[in-house]
């Protein structure tokens, strides 16, 4: 839930009055996480099964991967917004140091927790070698850039160590874009936003083709540096676009009149399935490693448009409107979207202990049956997780005076409190 704190900061001359109402909630995100968290579970299970190598349908399982990138433009959507909010209006932006505390609150306890019971109680997957140095690695997110560790430990954590550089580059983003603010008009600082966002593609597109261009192996320096940061800047871009048009819309009443058509939510996600299904046919290779090729550029982009119509019926118009919302907003799949951080976290190796307890044969595995299983335990030992670390760690924000002193902004626009993003 967003909310307005302290005394609003004087506008600058020619600018309209700081909106006064509360800003939007977006009650559809966890909808949108269960989503990206039920499409990752579909590409790992798809290919465990011997569905995507052996069933001619498998070009588009081995794209299910793609749910990563809903949960990346959820991120740049929801984190960027307070930021851009508060450019937009001229006004000091949120307190770095608050939002750091929080994203390091809502991260770290979980995965440690995740990480320790994985590879060191449960032992469902190594840590990796060189002993403490491996688990240095780990425990502070820098296996991406380690080629010796990038196969071990929750390997598909490997998101949440660019998520992690994400968080880091945020605010000294906000704080780059937002340089005399104060001194520019509501239409500069909207082009200053945009051209931002601009810069971010092509900084992304070009580390892309240079490091495709130069790739030497699988487990190579420079296959290893298409998962940091940089290489993803284009898609979390496409989410901080949503949030500074978002942002703008709201702050002047102009969101236009098609956005709240009874059709968009329908049209937005239909143009999303024509994203997958260009994407599922570009030729890239169905194994989860490989090395990239231009296409991946391409890839890469089809998969930020998918994301991108999937995110926009949750961001714009009547959001108790149409059964795409109705859907994001029913509370099975909100209460999935809820501890989907866990789901993430713990369905690899609850892929490897079903495997290993019913003695199933790699690749020749009966899916449905599999992935129901793997998407009923996996969401039963997140619902633990979150309930017993996840809310909790994220309560001692409040034990911090200095975590809820004035935020410097008119606006300080968080998300739900009972939405994990938060």
């Amino acid at each position: 839930m967003a909310e307005i704190v302290g005394p609003p900061t004087a506008p600058t001359a020619g600018d309209a009055s700081p909106a006064t109402t509360r800003p939007p909630r977006f009650p559809g995100f966890n909808g949108l996480r269960a989503l990206a968290a039920v499409l990752v579970i579909g590409v790992h299970t798809s290919f465990d099964s011997g569905v995507t190598t052996r069933q001619h349908w498998g070009i588009y399982t081995s794209r299910l991967e793609i749910g990563v990138s809903v949960f990346f433009l959820i991120s740049g959507f929801l984190l960027y917004r307070p930021f851009v909010a508060a450019h937009l209006l001229g006004v000091d932006r949120p307190r770095t140091g608050a939002f750091w505390l929080r994203r390091l609150l809502r991260i770290i306890p979980a995965y440690w927790v995740a990480l320790f019971l994985i590879t060191t109680v449960f032992k469902l997957a190594p840590i990796g070698p060189n002993g403490w140095q491996a688990y240095a690695t780990h425990y502070l997110f820098l296996q991406i850039y380690f080629p010796s560790q990038r196969i071990f430990g929750i390997t598909q954590a490997w998101s949440l160590c660019v998520e992690m550089t994400f968080y880091l580059f945020i605010p000294l983003y906000a704080m780059a874009i937002g340089w005399r603010r104060k001194k520019r008009s509501a239409q500069g600082r909207l082009v200053a936003e945009l051209v931002g966002l601009v810069i971010m593609c092509v900084v992304s597109f070009a580390w892309r083709y240079y490091f495709i261009t130069h790739v030497t192996g699988t487990y190579s320096f420079s296959s290893g540096a298409l998962t940091w940061l940089p290489s993803y800047m284009d898609v979390f871009a496409f989410g901080m676009f949503l949030a500074v048009t978002s942002a703008w819309t709201h702050q002047h009443d102009a969101e236009p009149r098609w956005l709240k058509a009874r059709a968009m939510p329908w049209i937005s996600w239909l143009l999303a399935l024509v994203c997958f299904y260009a994407v599922s046919h570009l030729g890239i290779s169905i194994l989860p490693l490989y090395a990239s090729t231009l296409r991946d550029i391409v890839r890469q982009e089809l998969y930020a448009l998918f994301a991108l119509f999937v995110l926009i019926p949750a961001v714009f118009g009547p959001q108790d409107q149409s059964l795409v919302r109705k859907l994001l907003r029913w509370w099975p799949v909100a209460s999935l979207g809820a501890v989907s951080y866990g789901v993430y976290l713990w369905h690899q190796s609850v892929i490897a202990q079903l495997t290993k307890s019913f003695t199933l044969h790699l690749f020749d595995i009966p899916f449905w049956p599999f992935f129901l299983a793997v998407v009923a335990i996996s969401t039963a030992i997140a619902s633990l997780s979150y309930f017993t670390i996840e809310r909790p760690a994220l309560k001692l924000k409040n034990t911090l005076t200095w975590f809820r002193g004035r935020t410097n902004a008119v606006v300080n626009e968080v998300a739900d409190p009972n939405d994990p993003s938060a």
